[in-house]
């Protein structure tokens, strides 16, 4: 039977949404394992992303060859499909992770980010913005003024650089979820032969 091709852009559709979920749900376990883990945070996530792709891409690969073979019949093809394409997932994922402008590009649309300040600038910093803040009470003081940007220390960054790889990820994370579909398909949905022929 030949390889449905309209389920085969439903599951990139799909491997696509559920590959924008895996950084969240990677990002939960992180915060709930966060007084069990190692601080190579952003390999643990890493980790995580390329288990969780690879377990989902299992699902929609077994569902594409039960379609194109009457069943699973090549457990070992999905397998390689699967591995496949949480490798893409690793590869796309890896973007954000490694290079900081890559996630602040998509993570910067949902979260204010605040720079690590040492703790003299950040003094520096609270005095500048408090006066800021003093002199526009003083100039309009019937309007609403504004208001400091809250100090942020060393847990505090790394919770927001938990957040923004979240956000960052997560968009390259669904590429890499179609893309996966696409090319594990290649695998998964070839048939093993029967009397000698082979299935597509």
């Amino acid at each position: 039977m030949p390889l449905d091709t309209g389920l085969l852009y439903g599951e990139m559709v799909g491997s696509a949404f559920a590959h924008a979920a895996i950084p969240i749900g990677a990002i939960l376990i992180i915060r709930a394992l966060r007084d069990v883990i190692p601080p190579q945070t952003s390999l643990i996530f890493l980790a995580i992303c390329i288990s969780l792709s690879f377990l989902t891409q299992m699902a929609f690969l077994m569902i594409l060859q039960a379609n194109a073979c009457s069943g699973i019949k090549n457990f070992v093809g999905i397998a390689h499909g699967a591995l496949i394409a949480a490798l893409i997932t690793g590869g796309m994922v890896s973007i954000p992770i490694f290079i900081e402008p890559m996630r602040f590009m998509v993570s910067q649309l949902f979260i204010d980010h605040k720079i690590l300040l040492t703790p003299e600038l950040q003094k520096l910093y609270d005095t500048t913005a408090q006066a800021g803040v003093d002199i526009m009470s003083i100039s309009k003081p019937e309007g609403d003024v504004l208001k400091p940007s809250g100090s942020i220390d060393k847990e505090g960054y790394e919770d927001q650089t938990l957040s923004e790889l979240s956000a960052g990820s997560s968009y390259w994370s669904a590429f890499a979820g179609a893309y996966g579909v696409a090319f594990g398909s290649l695998m998964a949905a070839t048939c093993p032969s029967v009397g000698g022929a082979s299935g597509p």
